[in-house]
């Protein structure tokens, strides 16, 4: 079987990315022939990194589009055109049997229209943004409706179904994300203070990411500690202006790493700092998926909904996720306080994994199977 992907992948940031990354990389070991289509050589200098994978993997093809694009009238980025032309030509040399899609835009759209002129079936998955910002508001509901009726299949979750089972009546639910538990899990790096991070985008909306909450809970806290910022995006220069100027200590910024690097970042972190009260998109987290395979504990909200990812993992103990009260920053700041003063030393949760590794890639390729039959 040969499977073509079209989806984000490092060397750029994102949920996606680390996805299609592992998915890709099980397949492959598998014997799985897997070739993947990306624009991320392309994107925007906030959002790339420098950090490349160390391994080559058997069956594993990486493609990227061609970055020099004529300038022209009038002038785009020219995306679904470069991605498109890159699928037609992976398409007819490789002879691929089937496109997995990972974002309605623009990779739905591209796999529909590579499926229109090549005759390979295609299936779309979806992420949260895509849904918010556009399926869900009706911007291209002509386009999108199209591309969700034409797959092969649907590829979704429970909370997300209804959006499409008017559209398309083949879906299947998958789980959204299931880490390695070969690579994610407790382990943890000797370190003399408590590390916390918040690992994620910080772009123009970083207030509703919560991002000045954190520097306002740690501000003023005289014990030592370690506070990293592992992020990038278009916000990162309005938002380091906001922590240099608030008397934040013990903290640094760090790039993003590639998916592959995060068993080791989560290693060497206590706690994971993850509110999602001020986000106006509540949805799943990879990044919290990894951290509860790695046994790290998270500092959450009252608002943050475990139930998803609780089917696949069952923690042991339950105290692995701490949630405070973001409305009251006094009472909040003294349990950030509580757990620096207490801290004697890493420590990692063994939990219970309900849905492993294997498995998920299993029931993927059965469901790529059916959809080339």
């Amino acid at each position: 079987m040969k499977i073509c992907f079209i989806s984000k992948y490092p060397p750029i940031e994102g949920g996606i990315s680390a996805k299609t990354y592992w998915i890709a990389h099980g397949l492959a070991e598998i014997g799985t022939e897997v070739h993947i289509i990306t624009n991320s050589n392309c994107v925007e200098k906030e959002y790339l990194i420098d950090d490349n994978s160390s391994e080559v993997k058997t069956n594993l093809f990486i493609h990227y589009i061609d970055p020099e694009i004529p300038w022209h009238i009038p002038y785009s980025k020219l995306y679904i055109s470069s991605l498109l032309d890159k699928t037609l030509e992976v398409i007819d040399k490789y002879k691929i049997d089937l496109i997995d899609t990972n974002y309605l835009i623009p990779y739905g759209i591209v796999g529909y229209l590579a499926s229109k002129i090549s005759g390979i079936p295609y299936i779309v998955r979806h992420g949260g943004s895509d849904l918010a910002k556009f399926l869900k508001q009706g911007i291209f509901s002509s386009l999108l409706e199209n591309v969700i009726r034409d797959a092969r299949a649907v590829i979704t979750d429970s909370n997300n179904e209804n959006l499409f089972k008017n559209t398309n009546g083949v879906i299947y639910k998958l789980p959204r994300y299931i880490p390695d538990e070969r690579h994610f899990k407790p382990a943890y790096a000797v370190r003399k203070v408590p590390t916390f991070a918040y690992i994620g985008k910080i772009n123009y909306y970083w207030k509703q990411k919560s991002l000045d909450k954190i520097v306002t809970l740690f501000s003023g806290i005289k014990q030592e500690h370690k506070l990293q910022f592992v992020g990038q995006g278009n916000g990162f220069n309005d938002f380091s202006d906001f922590v240099n100027q608030s008397g934040l200590g013990f903290y640094e910024f760090k790039r993003f790493i590639h998916p592959e690097k995060m068993p080791d970042l989560l290693n060497s972190i206590d706690f994971l700092i993850y509110f999602c009260q001020d986000s106006p998109i509540k949805d799943f987290s990879n990044v919290i998926c990894e951290a509860l395979w790695s046994g790290v504990t998270i500092i959450t909200d009252k608002t943050m909904d475990f139930n998803e990812y609780l089917d696949y993992v069952e923690l042991n103990p339950k105290n692995q996720i701490i949630r405070i009260d973001l409305n009251n920053a006094i009472a909040a700041r003294k349990n950030i306080c509580s757990l620096i003063e207490n801290w004697n030393g890493p420590v990692r949760f063994q939990n219970t994994i309900n849905y492993r590794f294997d498995k998920y890639i299993r029931d993927n390729l059965i469901l790529f199977n059916e959809c080339i039959s």
